[in-house]
């Protein structure tokens, strides 16, 4: 079989654009494919963050003890707190997401106003909860109120001894070499659990 130059030539240019086409191909498959992961992260996470907000409120409800009044006056100042809190410490979070500021490679000028500021976010979450303190107070004894501190610091205790972090790592082995169980007793008044 005899193959002429002009053959060859336009065979060589039908592989050079077939192999265009399938790398071009493959990235915009590869593009989409990480836009359908990353949407599926989003809705995966908002799903968790639905579900988790749920469980809160029925733990809290729960653990106060609302009744259907006063749970129809508490919660929507409850969600209104919840609402401002997470303003509020959405500009602490930004802390962690620049990277960590390694303090032996900054100014003293610059590390003096990242503390100020630090303290500034964690003085205006006081604040805030010191006013809604005052409103919860106004719906709820304060015996109540503080069964609702209580709800919610259990609820996040609970949330993280359920995530699977260095620290709880850590808490087991250490249970582990002192020969303890690690379970406790939980209060009478501490009806429901995180699932």
């Amino acid at each position: 079989m005899n193959i002429n130059s002009k053959d060859m030539k336009r065979t060589k240019s039908i592989i050079a654009f077939l192999l265009v086409f399938i790398i071009m191909g493959s990235s915009s498959v590869n593009a989409q494919d990480k836009e359908k992961q990353e949407k599926a992260r989003k809705m995966d996470r908002a799903e968790v963050e639905k579900a988790l907000k749920a469980r809160k409120i029925a733990y809290i409800a729960e653990y106060v003890e609302l009744t259907p009044e006063e749970a129809e006056k508490f919660w929507p100042l409850y969600n209104q707190f919840e609402n401002k809190r997470l303003e509020v410490t959405k500009d602490m979070f930004k802390h962690f997401e620049r990277g960590h500021e390694k303090p032996m490679e900054l100014s003293d000028e610059n590390a003096d106003r990242i503390i100020r500021d630090r303290f500034n976010e964690e003085q205006a979450l006081l604040d805030l909860k010191v006013r809604y303190h005052e409103k919860f107070l106004d719906v709820l004894p304060a015996s109540r109120v503080l069964m609702l501190y209580e709800a919610e610091n259990n609820f996040k205790r609970r949330l993280l001894q359920r995530t699977d972090t260095p620290w709880n790592h850590m808490k087991e082995q250490s249970r582990d070499r002192e020969g303890r169980d690690g379970s406790r007793e939980k209060p009478s008044h501490d009806k429901q659990d995180i699932k």
